[in-house]
């Protein structure tokens, strides 16, 4: 694995944790809870973009994108730009009425779509280390379940629940359809980058304008440097995903590396969710991180052993 790649991976899993703990301490803290406003801090940075087109070379680069010919380049950041809209509006309402560790361990649910994807889309081989892993993750998932149905009920727990398995479908969808396509196209990181969040930043930019008008955040010297962490963590970790997505090992899954680093990023945010934000813990709690563990670290095991197996592959060809 090069400096790169694995300093985006750091990157990922610090980014995405830190902006999911900072929108749940102003919930926790601040009882504030505006899932359009979170939004907005999310496209917030997206107008920076825009700077690039100062350059002759940048604006060139975005004529030749639009030629006919090369349009269908532009039809992947557009339409995964739309799936992560949809997936992100979902899960900011859900997020607003769930525990940060009943939401962290089900989202954890989008390796069980990734299948079709590698079999259908990518035309990889899905292993049994990889299945394995999908089995303990469906078994962690019907325990917390269960748990959370019979100890703390709730009219919307069936449909927040709905939506972030939903989620998962939707962000197994786009994870691979990236993959796919900046490998088959060659876009750069940093297009696809670019083209992707302003899609996202055009189809919401009104509605969380709107709605964060009609209920304004609180504003003082702490909130401020939350939300400048949140705007940040959410630019920053879709752009540490594309670069992994992109992961030029055309024999591994680039999302079995992503997939594992989702995985352990959780581990972060539910140690938080238990120490600092004094969520529900118990022995069914205990079991069923028992059984995303395992399954989490199943998925690292098999990247690193399926990349060193490349590497000694590739010693014995030069050799």
């Amino acid at each position: 694995m090069n400096i790169l790649l694995l300093l985006n991976c750091f990157l990922f899993v610090i980014t995405l944790s830190e902006y999911l703990i900072c929108i749940k301490y102003i919930n926790y803290e601040y009882d504030y809870k505006n899932a359009w406003f979170n939004i907005l801090l999310s496209v917030s940075l997206t107008p920076s973009y825009f700077i690039l087109l100062i350059k002759d070379v940048n604006r060139n680069k975005f004529r030749e994108y639009a030629k006919p010919e090369n349009r269908i380049q532009l039809f992947y950041p557009f339409a995964t730009g739309l799936l992560y809209t949809v997936e992100t509006v979902m899960l900011f309402y859900a997020l607003n009425t769930l525990t940060l560790s009943y939401y962290t361990i089900l989202r954890s649910g989008f390796i069980l779509f990734n299948i079709p994807f590698f079999k259908y889309l990518l035309h990889k081989k899905i292993t049994a280390i990889y299945l394995s892993s999908c089995v303990l993750l469906v078994i962690s998932h019907v325990i917390i379940i269960t748990n959370y149905a019979n100890t703390q009920p709730s009219e919307s727990l069936p449909i927040n629940t709905l939506i972030i398995f939903i989620s998962c479908f939707l962000n197994a969808t786009y994870n691979n359809i990236i993959e796919y396509s900046v490998k088959k196209y060659k876009i750069p990181n940093i297009d696809f980058q670019i083209f992707f969040q302003i899609t996202y930043f055009l189809f919401v930019i009104g509605p969380s304008i709107y709605y964060t008008v009609q209920d304004l955040p609180q504003i003082d010297g702490l909130t401020m440097v939350l939300y400048a962490l949140i705007a940040l963590g959410l630019q920053m970790y879709m752009y540490n995903k594309i670069y992994i997505l992109n992961n030029k090992n055309d024999f591994i899954p680039a999302n079995i590396l992503l997939s594992s680093l989702d995985l352990l990023r959780r581990i972060i945010q539910l140690l938080f969710s238990f120490l600092f934000f004094n969520e529900q813990f118990d022995r069914y709690i205990v079991l069923s991180l028992l059984f995303f563990a395992v399954s989490s670290f199943m998925l690292m095991y098999q990247y690193f052993r399926d990349n060193r197996m490349i590497r000694h592959v590739e010693l014995e060809e030069i050799g």
